[in-house]
């Protein structure tokens, strides 16, 4: 058989293209079924002990862990998939089962594969918690520069590389191939030693992939390298086995080469039904009901699955303390309920519009961005300025504007032509992105940071750790000193000649306002700073142009403006204003009439806050001068006031780092808590200092602001015993992984989450329609822990919106 190329397949992947046999899949499927036994058919008095290699006795669900992975191994399947609830201990039953099975022959290495982060704690789990006299060796393999031979890591007990590392050998590999057409691979010493994880000499006792969901998607570099790797054993650890649906089952059962199903023609043939995009379009597949009971019985037969809130025994696997959750139901104020509203009316229109011209597909980033907007307001008008999530950036303004003018004229065209952004990773409606020099993609600035600094998301998005991260829809270089953000790019390429002018003004006002506080942060401390209250008072409306927030789909001149505003001393140009109402408070009678906030400042003063604490300081006084409240600060706040009686800690998490900014004012110079923030905006360093210092029992920190990005997986805040969600994600599993940052082992207190809501609003319909798709998630894996971030339909779309779907 030979490749599109002309030479020989690789022997790997010749059994994937082969026809199909009947008689031989009867065969597989039965043999498939001889693995299924719950691990709750292991009587007491038959279920294993703990290995004398370990340092620390297993609890009673890792023992029949252990258990059932030796009898996968030693059955037909060699392998399966661990799909045990986080926090419930996948990597110590990893390790028993290294320790119970180790090889007979010369082959002994085991091979894990993770991200870059989960390596290096492997690495230290196996050096604590076994024992010396039973120690493994460990070679950590990843990083550029590293080109160690075969012949060297098969001395090893253990080999930890990454995804990337892999990806990056393997398409190395392949490019070879593809360059010595007829070659024998084989005969080449030089590519053992090049490619050692992939070369077809190479073998591994056990290939092992800690959160396998990383190659979900079958086309990935890093999924591709996975199955081609040669191991007697196959491993998948993830709490998490499918994320969109079905179709990403099959890598993971691919790389297990689990009869007749890792052949994408019979998996599809048989759970093909069970997409919705194509019930009822293929005779050759079957019925739905039929396909979910197969999967079911698959399921069964190759995964492990508990949660924390199983029974062995008729005990829960783990003894933590209780967790109760509340919805804590905010109500707006009758400016805030008005500027809702206006907005609501605004969102529909636009919705309907798409919806008569049967374009919601088209536009489906579009229609999310005017869900943001629903969602952002449900927060605090000032999420609507548009002033989007800063990332930790190396450049100042002025540098983003010359990397702008420098962007090729094919990039600024697709640019001009795009009416909403969409991030391609975590498929959340954008704003302002970050977008990447020279290629000109985009991406929401928090998944960004994620693929430049912590590797997990660039290892399953492209698989190549390379000299550093990739585009996750090129695969071309990123540089952190080459990235702006969309608003500069609008101010390069897209603005018009009274734009210009009014920025020319912008500018003005803030040299003077830049001098004025680059001055006083001179010379003020902290203490001094507190003093610094704006005279003014706070202001109860909110009013500002949303021109520079307007897509070019939502700029339809029978749609009316929402705006917004804010005080200043210095009074703006009335031709400037298009406010449809005055917001006026009690305690600005007498003072002058109040100025439109500019989103140019305050997106300025973002930006260069998190280069120096001057900047920090000029940004969050600038904050608390125009400072206005919402009713979720006001709730949060209220919570934290009788949460500090207790002496008890709180995470706050939200997904707008904006609102944990406006959170921070309140928190500092009302409630007078220390606090620590944790978002990707921070430095790792940074990062792990705030987090170490609020799990610190001496430390006064008593409350953490976390960006539910960057918070909600690999964190252990069990010194926390309040979670404050501030608003409800798509995703209720990823609120889920929030909230067990606290609710894990370790924990030695109730944990009570709070989650604030306004009713009569979207948020309403966010949470009603998270229940109705995690019910489809339970039915498929007939458990109550899985992610559905699925795309949303019309219908669904339609309903979020508080609209009918009919036209």
């Amino acid at each position: 058989m030979l490749t599109n190329g002309g030479f020989p397949l690789d022997d790997r992947y010749r059994r994937i293209f082969e026809d199909e046999n009947p008689a031989q899949t009867e065969k597989e499927i039965k043999d498939l079924l001889q693995n299924i036994r719950p691990d709750e058919e292991f009587s007491e008095e038959d279920r294993i002990g703990t290995p004398e290699g370990l340092r620390y006795p297993l609890y009673t669900h890792q023992r029949l862990a252990l258990q059932w992975m030796m009898k996968m191994e030693e059955g037909s399947n060699k392998g399966g998939i661990l799909a045990d609830d986080m926090g419930l201990g996948k990597t110590i039953s990893t390790l028993a089962l290294l320790l119970n099975r180790p090889p007979s022959d010369r082959v002994k290495t085991n091979l894990i594969v993770g991200p870059v982060a989960l390596i290096k704690q492997w690495e230290s789990e196996i050096r604590k918690k076994i024992k010396p006299k039973h120690s493994l060796s460990v070679y950590l393999y990843h990083g550029t520069g590293k080109n160690t031979p075969y012949s060297d890591l098969r001395t090893y007990d253990v080999v930890l590389t990454t995804y990337g590392k892999l990806g990056q050998q393997f398409k190395r590999y392949a490019d070879w191939q593809q360059q010595h057409p007829g070659a024998d691979p084989a005969a080449e010493a030089d590519l053992a030693k090049k490619y050692p994880l992939v070369h077809p000499k190479s073998r591994f006792y056990r290939v092992i992939l800690d959160e396998a969901q990383c190659i979900k998607n079958k086309d990935t570099l890093g999924a591709k390298a996975a199955c081609t790797v040669n191991t007697q054993y196959r491993w998948c650890l993830t709490g998490t086995p499918m994320m969109n649906g079905v179709q990403e089952l099959y890598s993971l059962i691919h790389f297990l080469r689990i009869k007749p199903y890792n052949i994408h023609k019979e998996f599809t043939k048989t759970f093909g039904s069970l997409a919705p995009s194509r019930v009822g379009k293929n005779s050759g597949e079957i019925s739905r009901d039929a396909a979910m009971g197969k999967l079911r019985v698959l399921l069964k037969a190759i995964m492990l699955r508990r949660m924390k809130n199983s029974e062995i025994d008729g005990k829960p696997i783990l003894n933590l303390p209780a967790k109760t959750e509340e919805v804590v139901h905010s109500v707006f104020s009758e400016d805030e309920r008005s500027f809702y509203t206006d907005l609501q009316t605004k969102t529909q229109t636009q919705f309907n519009k798409y919806l008569r011209a049967g374009t919601v597909g088209k536009n489906y980033s579009n229609v999310l961005v005017l869900l943001l907007r629903l969602r952002q307001a449900c927060c605090h008008p000032h999420l609507n300025l548009d002033v989007e999530y800063v990332a930790n950036s190396e450049l100042t303004v002025d540098d983003m504007v010359k990397l702008a003018k420098d962007l090729s004229p094919a990039v600024v065209t697709r640019l001009k032509e795009v009416e909403a952004f969409e991030c391609p990773i975590c498929y959340d409606a954008v704003a302002d992105p970050s977008i990447v020099i020279p290629c000109g993609h985009d991406t929401c600035s928090e998944c960004l940071t994620t693929l430049t600094e912590r590797s997990a998301e660039n290892n399953l998005r492209a698989g190549d750790e390379g000299s550093g991260a990739k585009c996750p829809q090129c695969r071309g270089p990123i540089h952190t000193n080459k990235i702006i953000n969309y608003s500069t790019f609008k101010q390069v390429h897209m603005s018009t000649p009274s734009e210009e002018d009014e920025e020319e003004d912008d500018d003005d006002d803030d040299e003077t306002a830049s001098d004025d506080d680059s001055t006083a942060s001179e010379s003020e401390t902290d203490s001094e700073d507190e003093g610094d209250i704006d005279r003014n008072g706070n202001l109860k409306d909110f009013i500002v142009n949303d021109d520079d927030i307007e897509t070019a789909s939502e700029a339809d001149d029978d749609d009316d403006d929402f705006v917004a505003v804010t005080s200043r001393k210095k009074e703006k140009k009335p031709k400037k204003s298009k406010s449809k109402r005055k917001g006026k408070s009690k305690s600005r009678k007498g003072k002058e009439k109040a100025e439109e906030i500019k989103p140019h400042m305050l997106k300025t003063l973002r930006l260069e806050a998190r280069k120096n604490k001057d900047a920090y300081r000029r940004y969050m006084r600038y904050l608390r001068k125009n400072w206005q409240t919402s009713a979720k600060v006001t709730e949060c706040c209220e919570l934290l006031k009788k949460i500090q009686e207790t002496g008890e800690k709180t995470i706050v998490f939200s997904q707008f780092t904006l609102l944990l900014d406006l959170l921070e004012i309140p928190i500092k110079h009302e409630l007078g808590l220390k606090y620590v923030r944790y978002d990707g905006g921070m430095s790792r360093n940074q990062r792990d200092v705030a987090a170490t210092d609020f799990q610190d029992p001496a430390s006064r920190t008593s409350v953490m602001l976390v960006s539910l990005k960057a918070g909600n997986a690999g964190l252990n805040l069990t010194a926390a015993s309040h979670v404050i969600i501030m608003d409800p994600f798509w995703n209720p599993y990823i609120e889920m992984q929030a909230v067990d940052r606290a609710h894990r082992i370790g924990q030695q207190k109730p944990v009570q989450v709070h989650r604030i809501l306004i009713q009569e609003t979207v948020e309403d319909r966010i949470v009603e329609l998270q229940e109705k798709k995690r019910a489809l998630v339970d039915a498929a894996l007939d458990e109550g822990e899985s992610r559905n971030v699925g795309r949303l339909t019309t219908r669904e779309l339609a309903y979020l919106f508080g609209v009918s779907s009919r036209t």
